[in-house]
């Protein structure tokens, strides 16, 4: 039996509502203020961080798909919906790329030509020994393919998923599974590079080996918070009938678990930087610990909203299997990761001109309001809850342990 989501017109016009304060934000930054490079750095923040919630949700799906997961059939389309986001994000991303070659703003640092020329002041020789991988060409060739190859497979396994629907048997099924293992091989690779030139070239002369992991533990763990909200949100509008608490328990233990893993991440990456205590390395914990007050408030709010926050409460099995603190939760997470995120991108990008005010608000509300328009209006496009999958009865009667 089917089940058609209806896009409610008050969510549609608050995310349009949102979508234009970000609108209006990004162009009043760009025209009236005077530090246009907050305002770039800001859509690059935003770019990458709902990118990554985006894939969070590809990822989920082809994990289950790829590993028997029933459980998680009932609510398969809210992963598989996330993807749809990407190709628009990919569009802001382009005018990131265009701004940064017409040279409106110094995002990339390495992007200033007067680094490569030996009569100019500014000559850096690390920089020319990196310019083999850090040109604008061959950045922006990755971008493209990073942006396309991740909408083909977001595409893809939606498309057959709900061809199974349509014509049921196990082809489509079958299908999915071999392009699922095919999405998560280029997913474990690309996650890693697309972080290195997204985040990790803001700081060009930085660099950690353990810094891709790091970045698919943060983009995990805020997807998984995201669909929480969105399946909750979905639940209490009178949809997914089947989703129960034990639905909620699997989703909250993913938040803790990918919480924890990110917190082993973060302390193994800032460990063996601090052991080393190489100036190259040690460089990028300096600024956010010696550098602007803001940085290093920002710097311990992050372990806490990311690490501590989500541990203690949500260890309780209560807390996993109540949507109100179950929603309060991946609130608390996004927020967190959002700062995480900020932490990456803006002392390497604005240094002491970084700040968090209307800029970096009406900006993040507008993503805020892209990721829920572009996520419900393609979950009205498609049965709400797969048809003919052969693991939807298992989800139907899904059950922990007690």
């Amino acid at each position: 039996m089917t089940e058609t989501f209806v896009f409610p017109s008050k969510t549609k016009n608050i995310a349009f509502a949102l979508i234009s304060i970000g609108l209006l934000g990004t162009v009043l930054g760009l025209t009236m203020g005077h530090d246009h490079n907050r305002v770039w750095a800001n859509l690059l923040l935003n770019s990458y961080y709902f990118i990554g919630l985006a894939l969070a949700g590809v990822f989920l799906a082809a994990a289950h798909q790829l590993g028997y997961g029933g459980w998680h059939v009932q609510i398969k389309r809210v992963f598989e919906s996330t993807g749809s986001l990407i190709p628009v994000i990919g569009i802001i991303v382009a005018l990131i790329l265009l701004g940064g070659k017409m040279h409106w703003h110094h995002v990339y640092h390495w992007m200033d030509a007067s680094l490569y020329d030996p009569t100019s002041p500014n000559y850096d020789e690390i920089m020319v020994g990196k310019s083999g991988f850090l040109n604008f060409g061959f950045f922006a060739a990755r971008i493209i393919f990073y942006l396309s190859i991740w909408t083909f497979f977001a595409w893809l396994l939606r498309k057959i998923s709900i061809k199974e629907d349509e014509n049921g048997g196990l082809k489509y099924y079958t299908r999915n599974k071999f392009y699922a293992a095919l999405f998560l091989i280029v997913y474990a690779v690309t996650s890693s590079t697309a972080s290195w030139d997204f985040i990790m070239s803001v700081d060009p002369h930085w660099y950690s080996t353990l810094f891709g992991w790091y970045n698919f533990a943060s983009c995990s763990v805020a997807g998984v918070a995201a669909i929480t909200l969105v399946v909750l949100y979905l639940k209490k509008n009178g949809y997914l009938h089947q989703v129960n608490e034990e639905h909620y328990h699997n989703l909250g233990m993913f938040m803790f678990g990918f919480s924890v893993f990110w917190a082993y991440l973060w302390f193994s990456q800032y460990m063996l930087i601090w052991y080393a205590n190489i100036p190259e390395e040690t460089v990028y914990f300096y600024t956010r610990l010696h550098g602007k007050p803001l940085f290093k408030f920002l710097f311990y709010l992050n372990l806490f909203m990311n690490f501590i926050f989500p541990f203690l409460f949500l260890m309780t099995r209560t807390a996993k299997r109540n949507p109100a603190k179950l929603a309060f939760a991946a609130v608390v997470i996004l927020c967190g990761h959002w700062v995480d995120y900020y932490l990456m991108v803006m002392p390497g990008s604005t240094g002491e001109n970084a700040g968090i005010g209307l800029t970096e608000i009406s900006i993040t509300l507008g993503f805020v309001g892209l990721y829920v328009f572009v996520v419900l209006n393609t979950l009205t496009k498609a049965s709400l809850v797969p048809v003919n999958n052969p693991f939807g009865k298992e989800s139907m009667v899904h059950h922990t342990l007690k």
